[in-house]
This record gives C-alpha cells, structure tokens and sequence, in this order.
C-alpha cells in the first residue's frame, strides 16, 4: 500500500469559484463536515478544522497560488487522543471548458502505528469531502 490517498473529481464552476471554497472557512465548514474551520489564506498561514467526527486537522499553508493550487505542510490529524503527522495535504486545480478538475492528494500516511486502516479510512473521508464540495459548489 502506497503511503498517499488521492482523489480527483470535475466540478462545474470556475477555478475562482473553487478556489474560494477551499479558502474561505465558512464554506470549509460546509464541506468538510466541520463544526469549525480556521483559514489564513496566505503562504505561511493555518489552516485548522474540527469535523463532526470528532477529529480535528491543522497545518500551515506552504503553498497558495490563487485559482491553480493549496498545499499544507505540517498537516496533523488527531482523533481520540492519537494524533498522526506530519503529512502533506495539496489541492490542485486544472480548469477545463467551462468547470475544473480538483485533485486532492495527502502524503506520508505512514507516521504512526496502524498507519494502513489510517489510510484506508483517510482515502474514504477524502471521496466523501470531494463529493461533498462538488454538491456545495454545484448546489446539487
């Protein structure tokens, strides 16, 4: 099993539209299942969340190129007391006619003990967050 989970999914609406999704915190809210969301969209700010789950994710922004890519460095994940990190979080977007592929790929999966199911589920929490923001954006 490779140590990354990825996901793509075409979503119809402008990169700009997308772009904003991922980076305004009320609308993370939305997608990722949050109670509550923390977005410094800016290189070198954080990005935080804690889901409906329970859990919680936190990093800094390393990336920020408005409307092409987001990529979050030092990204943890915590749940139950076991806290996983650090990992590589990256949102690229790659704008064709009139909507946009997003691909969401989270790295260095394997910190920590039982770090296969971690991924596993990581892979299944990812699939569900994509079609989520698709639906949001989309309003479907």
């Amino acid at each position: 099993m490779d140590n990354f989970v990825a996901d793509a999914i075409f979503i119809d609406a402008p990169a700009r539209r997308v772009f904003s999704a991922l980076s305004d915190p009320e609308e993370v809210l939305v997608w990722l299942d949050a109670e509550t969301a923390t977005v410094d969209a800016r290189e070198g700010g954080t990005f935080s969340a804690r889901r409906a789950d329970g859990s919680s994710v936190s990093g800094s922004i390393s990336l920020f190129a408005a409307d092409e890519c987001v990529e979050i460095s030092d990204y943890y994940h915590e749940l139950g007391g076991q806290k996983r990190g650090p990992m590589r979080l990256g949102f690229r977007l790659e704008p064709q006619g009139e909507g946009v592929w997003i691909t969401v790929r989270q790295d260095d999966l394997d910190s920590g003990r039982d770090w296969k199911p971690f991924a596993q589920e990581t892979r299944k929490e990812w699939v569900r967050s994509t079609v989520a923001l698709k639906r949001h954006i989309e309003q479907i």
